[in-house]
């Protein structure tokens, strides 16, 4: 499509397979009503269309993902990557993804955890299971033994004793394991950023 420039992150291969379907569904239309034209009509106003942000799936400007919609100026494409603040704290900008981005768990991922978690304390006695439960809630350690009559030192104990059994029963990498972020989060940041470069070409 040499004379249509794609709006946000389109490309040619998607516009021209869009303008096909954008031809053959106006063919269709007048061969319905019984209208005969020829194809350099169909092809130019085909390209019209496409040049004003029509697209086969949509139409209307109300989309805010509709191409009219960008070309109106009402909507717009950004990377997630963009910066959208600023954090006096750290002295950096802060990326439009971290602003949109949940950082809790998807409800497949908080079950799962749940359900190991549920498995580890049934095999320990009742009183291990709330303590533990007391340090995940992030109940201060004295606080907790004094709770069950115990001194500090063997809260601390405990922790230790805790970490121990973690490696026991998941793996010794568990730990490690729980602070590196999901891998399809890092999948999905590869894609947006390849469709931000696309659209930086197509606007450069």
């Amino acid at each position: 499509m040499p004379h249509i420039r794609g709006v946000g992150s389109e490309d040619t291969e998607e516009l021209l397979q869009d303008a096909m379907a954008v031809a053959a569904k106006m063919l269709h239309d007048l061969e319905e009503r019984g209208k005969e034209v020829t194809p350099g009509n169909v092809a130019y106003y085909t390209i019209l269309h496409m040049k004003s942000g029509r697209r086969s799936y949509s139409a209307g400007r109300t989309d805010v993902m509709n191409a009219g919609t960008q070309l109106d100026s009402n909507a717009m494409v950004l990377s997630f990557e963009e910066p959208a603040g600023y954090d006096p704290d750290t002295d950096e900008e802060i990326p439009l993804g971290d602003m949109l981005a949940g950082t809790a768990d998807d409800p497949a991922m908080a079950a799962s955890r749940f359900v190991d978690w549920e498995e580890f304390l049934d095999t320990h006695n009742p009183r291990y299971g709330a303590m533990v439960t007391d340090f995940a809630q992030g109940k201060r350690a004295k606080d907790t033994a004094a709770r069950f009559g115990f001194s500090s030192s063997w809260a601390h104990d405990l922790k230790e004793k805790l970490a121990e059994d973690l490696r026991e029963h998941f793996g010794q990498d568990v730990i490690a394991d729980s602070l590196h972020a999901p891998s399809w989060r890092g999948n999905i940041m590869v894609d947006h950023e390849k469709a931000a470069c696309r659209a930086d070409r197509r606007r450069g």
